[in-house]
């Protein structure tokens, strides 16, 4: 059951990478961040946290560009150099893999510190998907360590802050948002994109025409991003089952080391504490409580058909995705949302595949499923084929593995989600538009 957790890792190496110091050190850090996020209420509280994270982000990029030198030098049969860093496992220095897992470790925990910039960016932007998905139709920036322009990107953070009591969002510290460098979050509430530069001169003109087409679209609400999608915020509340993964989760956390249970017609989620069960189960009776589990809660939502059935896990997600919301904003306890960041905690969530065709042919969309639900899925290809009639005319189109995996992991509401999908077969947008629909009123979710 650990799915895409490092595919190329067995699993001792998986347990090395979670049992890691650095790790453990890392979870334990993610917790006060997350309470510290949740807690923030002002400019001044966001402006300290985020000097907290950028911290500890390049502290880890520092650490990351130390590790891929000593691998260099391996892969040349050169010796490690002397200021070279200890590895935080007791296998052999002189061995390239060691170097590499290490790697992996803190390639990890920079995903993980970078969720949590996500969250704080979700929380600035009012947790409005439109303006996260604007901001994040842009190539990712890179480490900041090392970034030829991160003093003066860093300077006008400071100056912000130092003369007008300014929180300004900084876009590297982050994995979703990637148009502009920074945010400035005026006083008058007013959002301000910017691109900073060391020297104006080396202003580039796509850069630019990225930033000022992008900020137009928000401006108006309206219009196409560079990108081709065009965000659209419906009328249609965001509904979740989120209620039902908060107590499983907490079971899991507090009692037994995995729980399960049905959250909605059709729906039923499987949790796990790894670090709960490590004194109840070995290795191996963990995973043979586990798939019991999944196949107990299987049976209780008709989705028992191995050969039909749709099961995602929420392992190893931190930081690989631009649009869904980080474990840190979900309505869950902070140790929990932390345990989930890192891992130390993961669900499975199951739907009936028949549920979700239903659930569309009530709001009058015609579907079917395009490729076989048997695990062996190819994320890269369409899955769901979905139709509608509007007056005289069919309007169709076909869902891709992240429009499930998003009514998956967010556990949107079925029928919520079903309204939506019809909302964009509509007939209302023109031919060649690429909707990228929002749900209305997300905050009362994750504020």
């Amino acid at each position: 059951m650990r799915a895409t957790l490092m595919d190329r890792a067995d699993g001792d190496q998986i347990d090395a990478i979670l049992t890691h110091p650095a790790h453990q050190q890392t979870l334990h850090a993610l917790i006060e961040l997350i309470r510290a996020l949740r807690t923030c209420r002002s400019a001044e509280d966001m402006y300290h946290l985020q000097g907290r994270l950028r911290s500890m982000v390049l502290d880890t990029e520092k650490r990351r560009a130390a590790i891929s030198q000593q691998i260099k030098r391996l892969d040349k049969h050169r010796k490690l150099t002397a200021d070279a860093p200890e590895l935080g496992t007791a296998l052999d220095r002189t061995d390239r893999e060691s170097w590499v897992l290490e790697g992996d470790v803190y390639e990890r925990i920079w995903r993980q510190l970078k969720s949590i910039a996500d969250a704080l960016a979700w929380k600035v932007f009012g947790y409005q998907r439109n303006i996260i998905v604007a901001l994040s139709r842009a190539d990712a920036s890179g480490p900041m360590y090392g970034k030829a322009g991160l003093a003066a990107e860093l300077e006008v953070i400071e100056d912000a802050w130092r003369e007008n009591r300014e929180f300004v969002l900084h876009h590297d510290l982050t994995n979703v948002i990637r148009v502009g460098d920074v945010t400035v979050l005026g006083r008058d509430g007013w959002a301000w994109l910017r691109e900073i530069k060391t020297n104006e001169r080396y202003r580039i003109p796509a850069q630019e025409r990225l930033l000022a087409e992008t900020s137009q679209v928000l401006a108006d609400e309206a219009g196409k991003l560079p990108s081709g999608h065009v965000p659209v915020r419906t009328t249609i509340d965001y509904r979740t089952d989120l209620a039902g993964l908060r107590d499983v989760l907490g079971l899991a956390h507090a009692r037994s080391g995995i729980a399960g249970g049905v959250v909605s017609s059709g729906r039923a989620v499987v949790a796990a504490s790894q670090f709960t069960a490590a004194g109840m189960y070995t290795a191996e009776e963990f995973s043979t409580r586990f798939s019991a589990e999944l196949d107990r809660v299987r049976r209780r939502i008709g989705a028992d058909d191995l050969a039909h059935t749709l099961t995602l896990l929420s392992i190893d997600q931190a930081g690989r995705t631009l649009v869904r919301p980080p474990w840190a904003i979900y309505p869950i306890e902070a140790e929990v949302a932390a345990s989930l960041t890192a891992d130390g905690m993961f669900f499975a969530v199951c739907m009936n595949p028949n549920k979700i065709i239903d659930s569309l042919a009530k709001v009058g969309v015609e579907a079917s499923w395009m490729q076989r639900l048997d695990g062996t899925e190819n994320p890269s290809k369409p899955l769901l084929k979905v139709a509608a009639r509007s007056g005289n005319r069919l309007w169709s189109t076909s869902l891709n593995f992240a429009a499930i995996a998003e009514l998956m992991l967010e556990l949107i509401d079925l029928r919520t989600w079903s309204r939506q999908v019809a909302s964009m077969l509509s007939g209302e947008f023109p031919a060649g538009t690429r909707p990228w629909p929002c749900f209305a009123r997300e905050a009362k979710v994750w504020a």
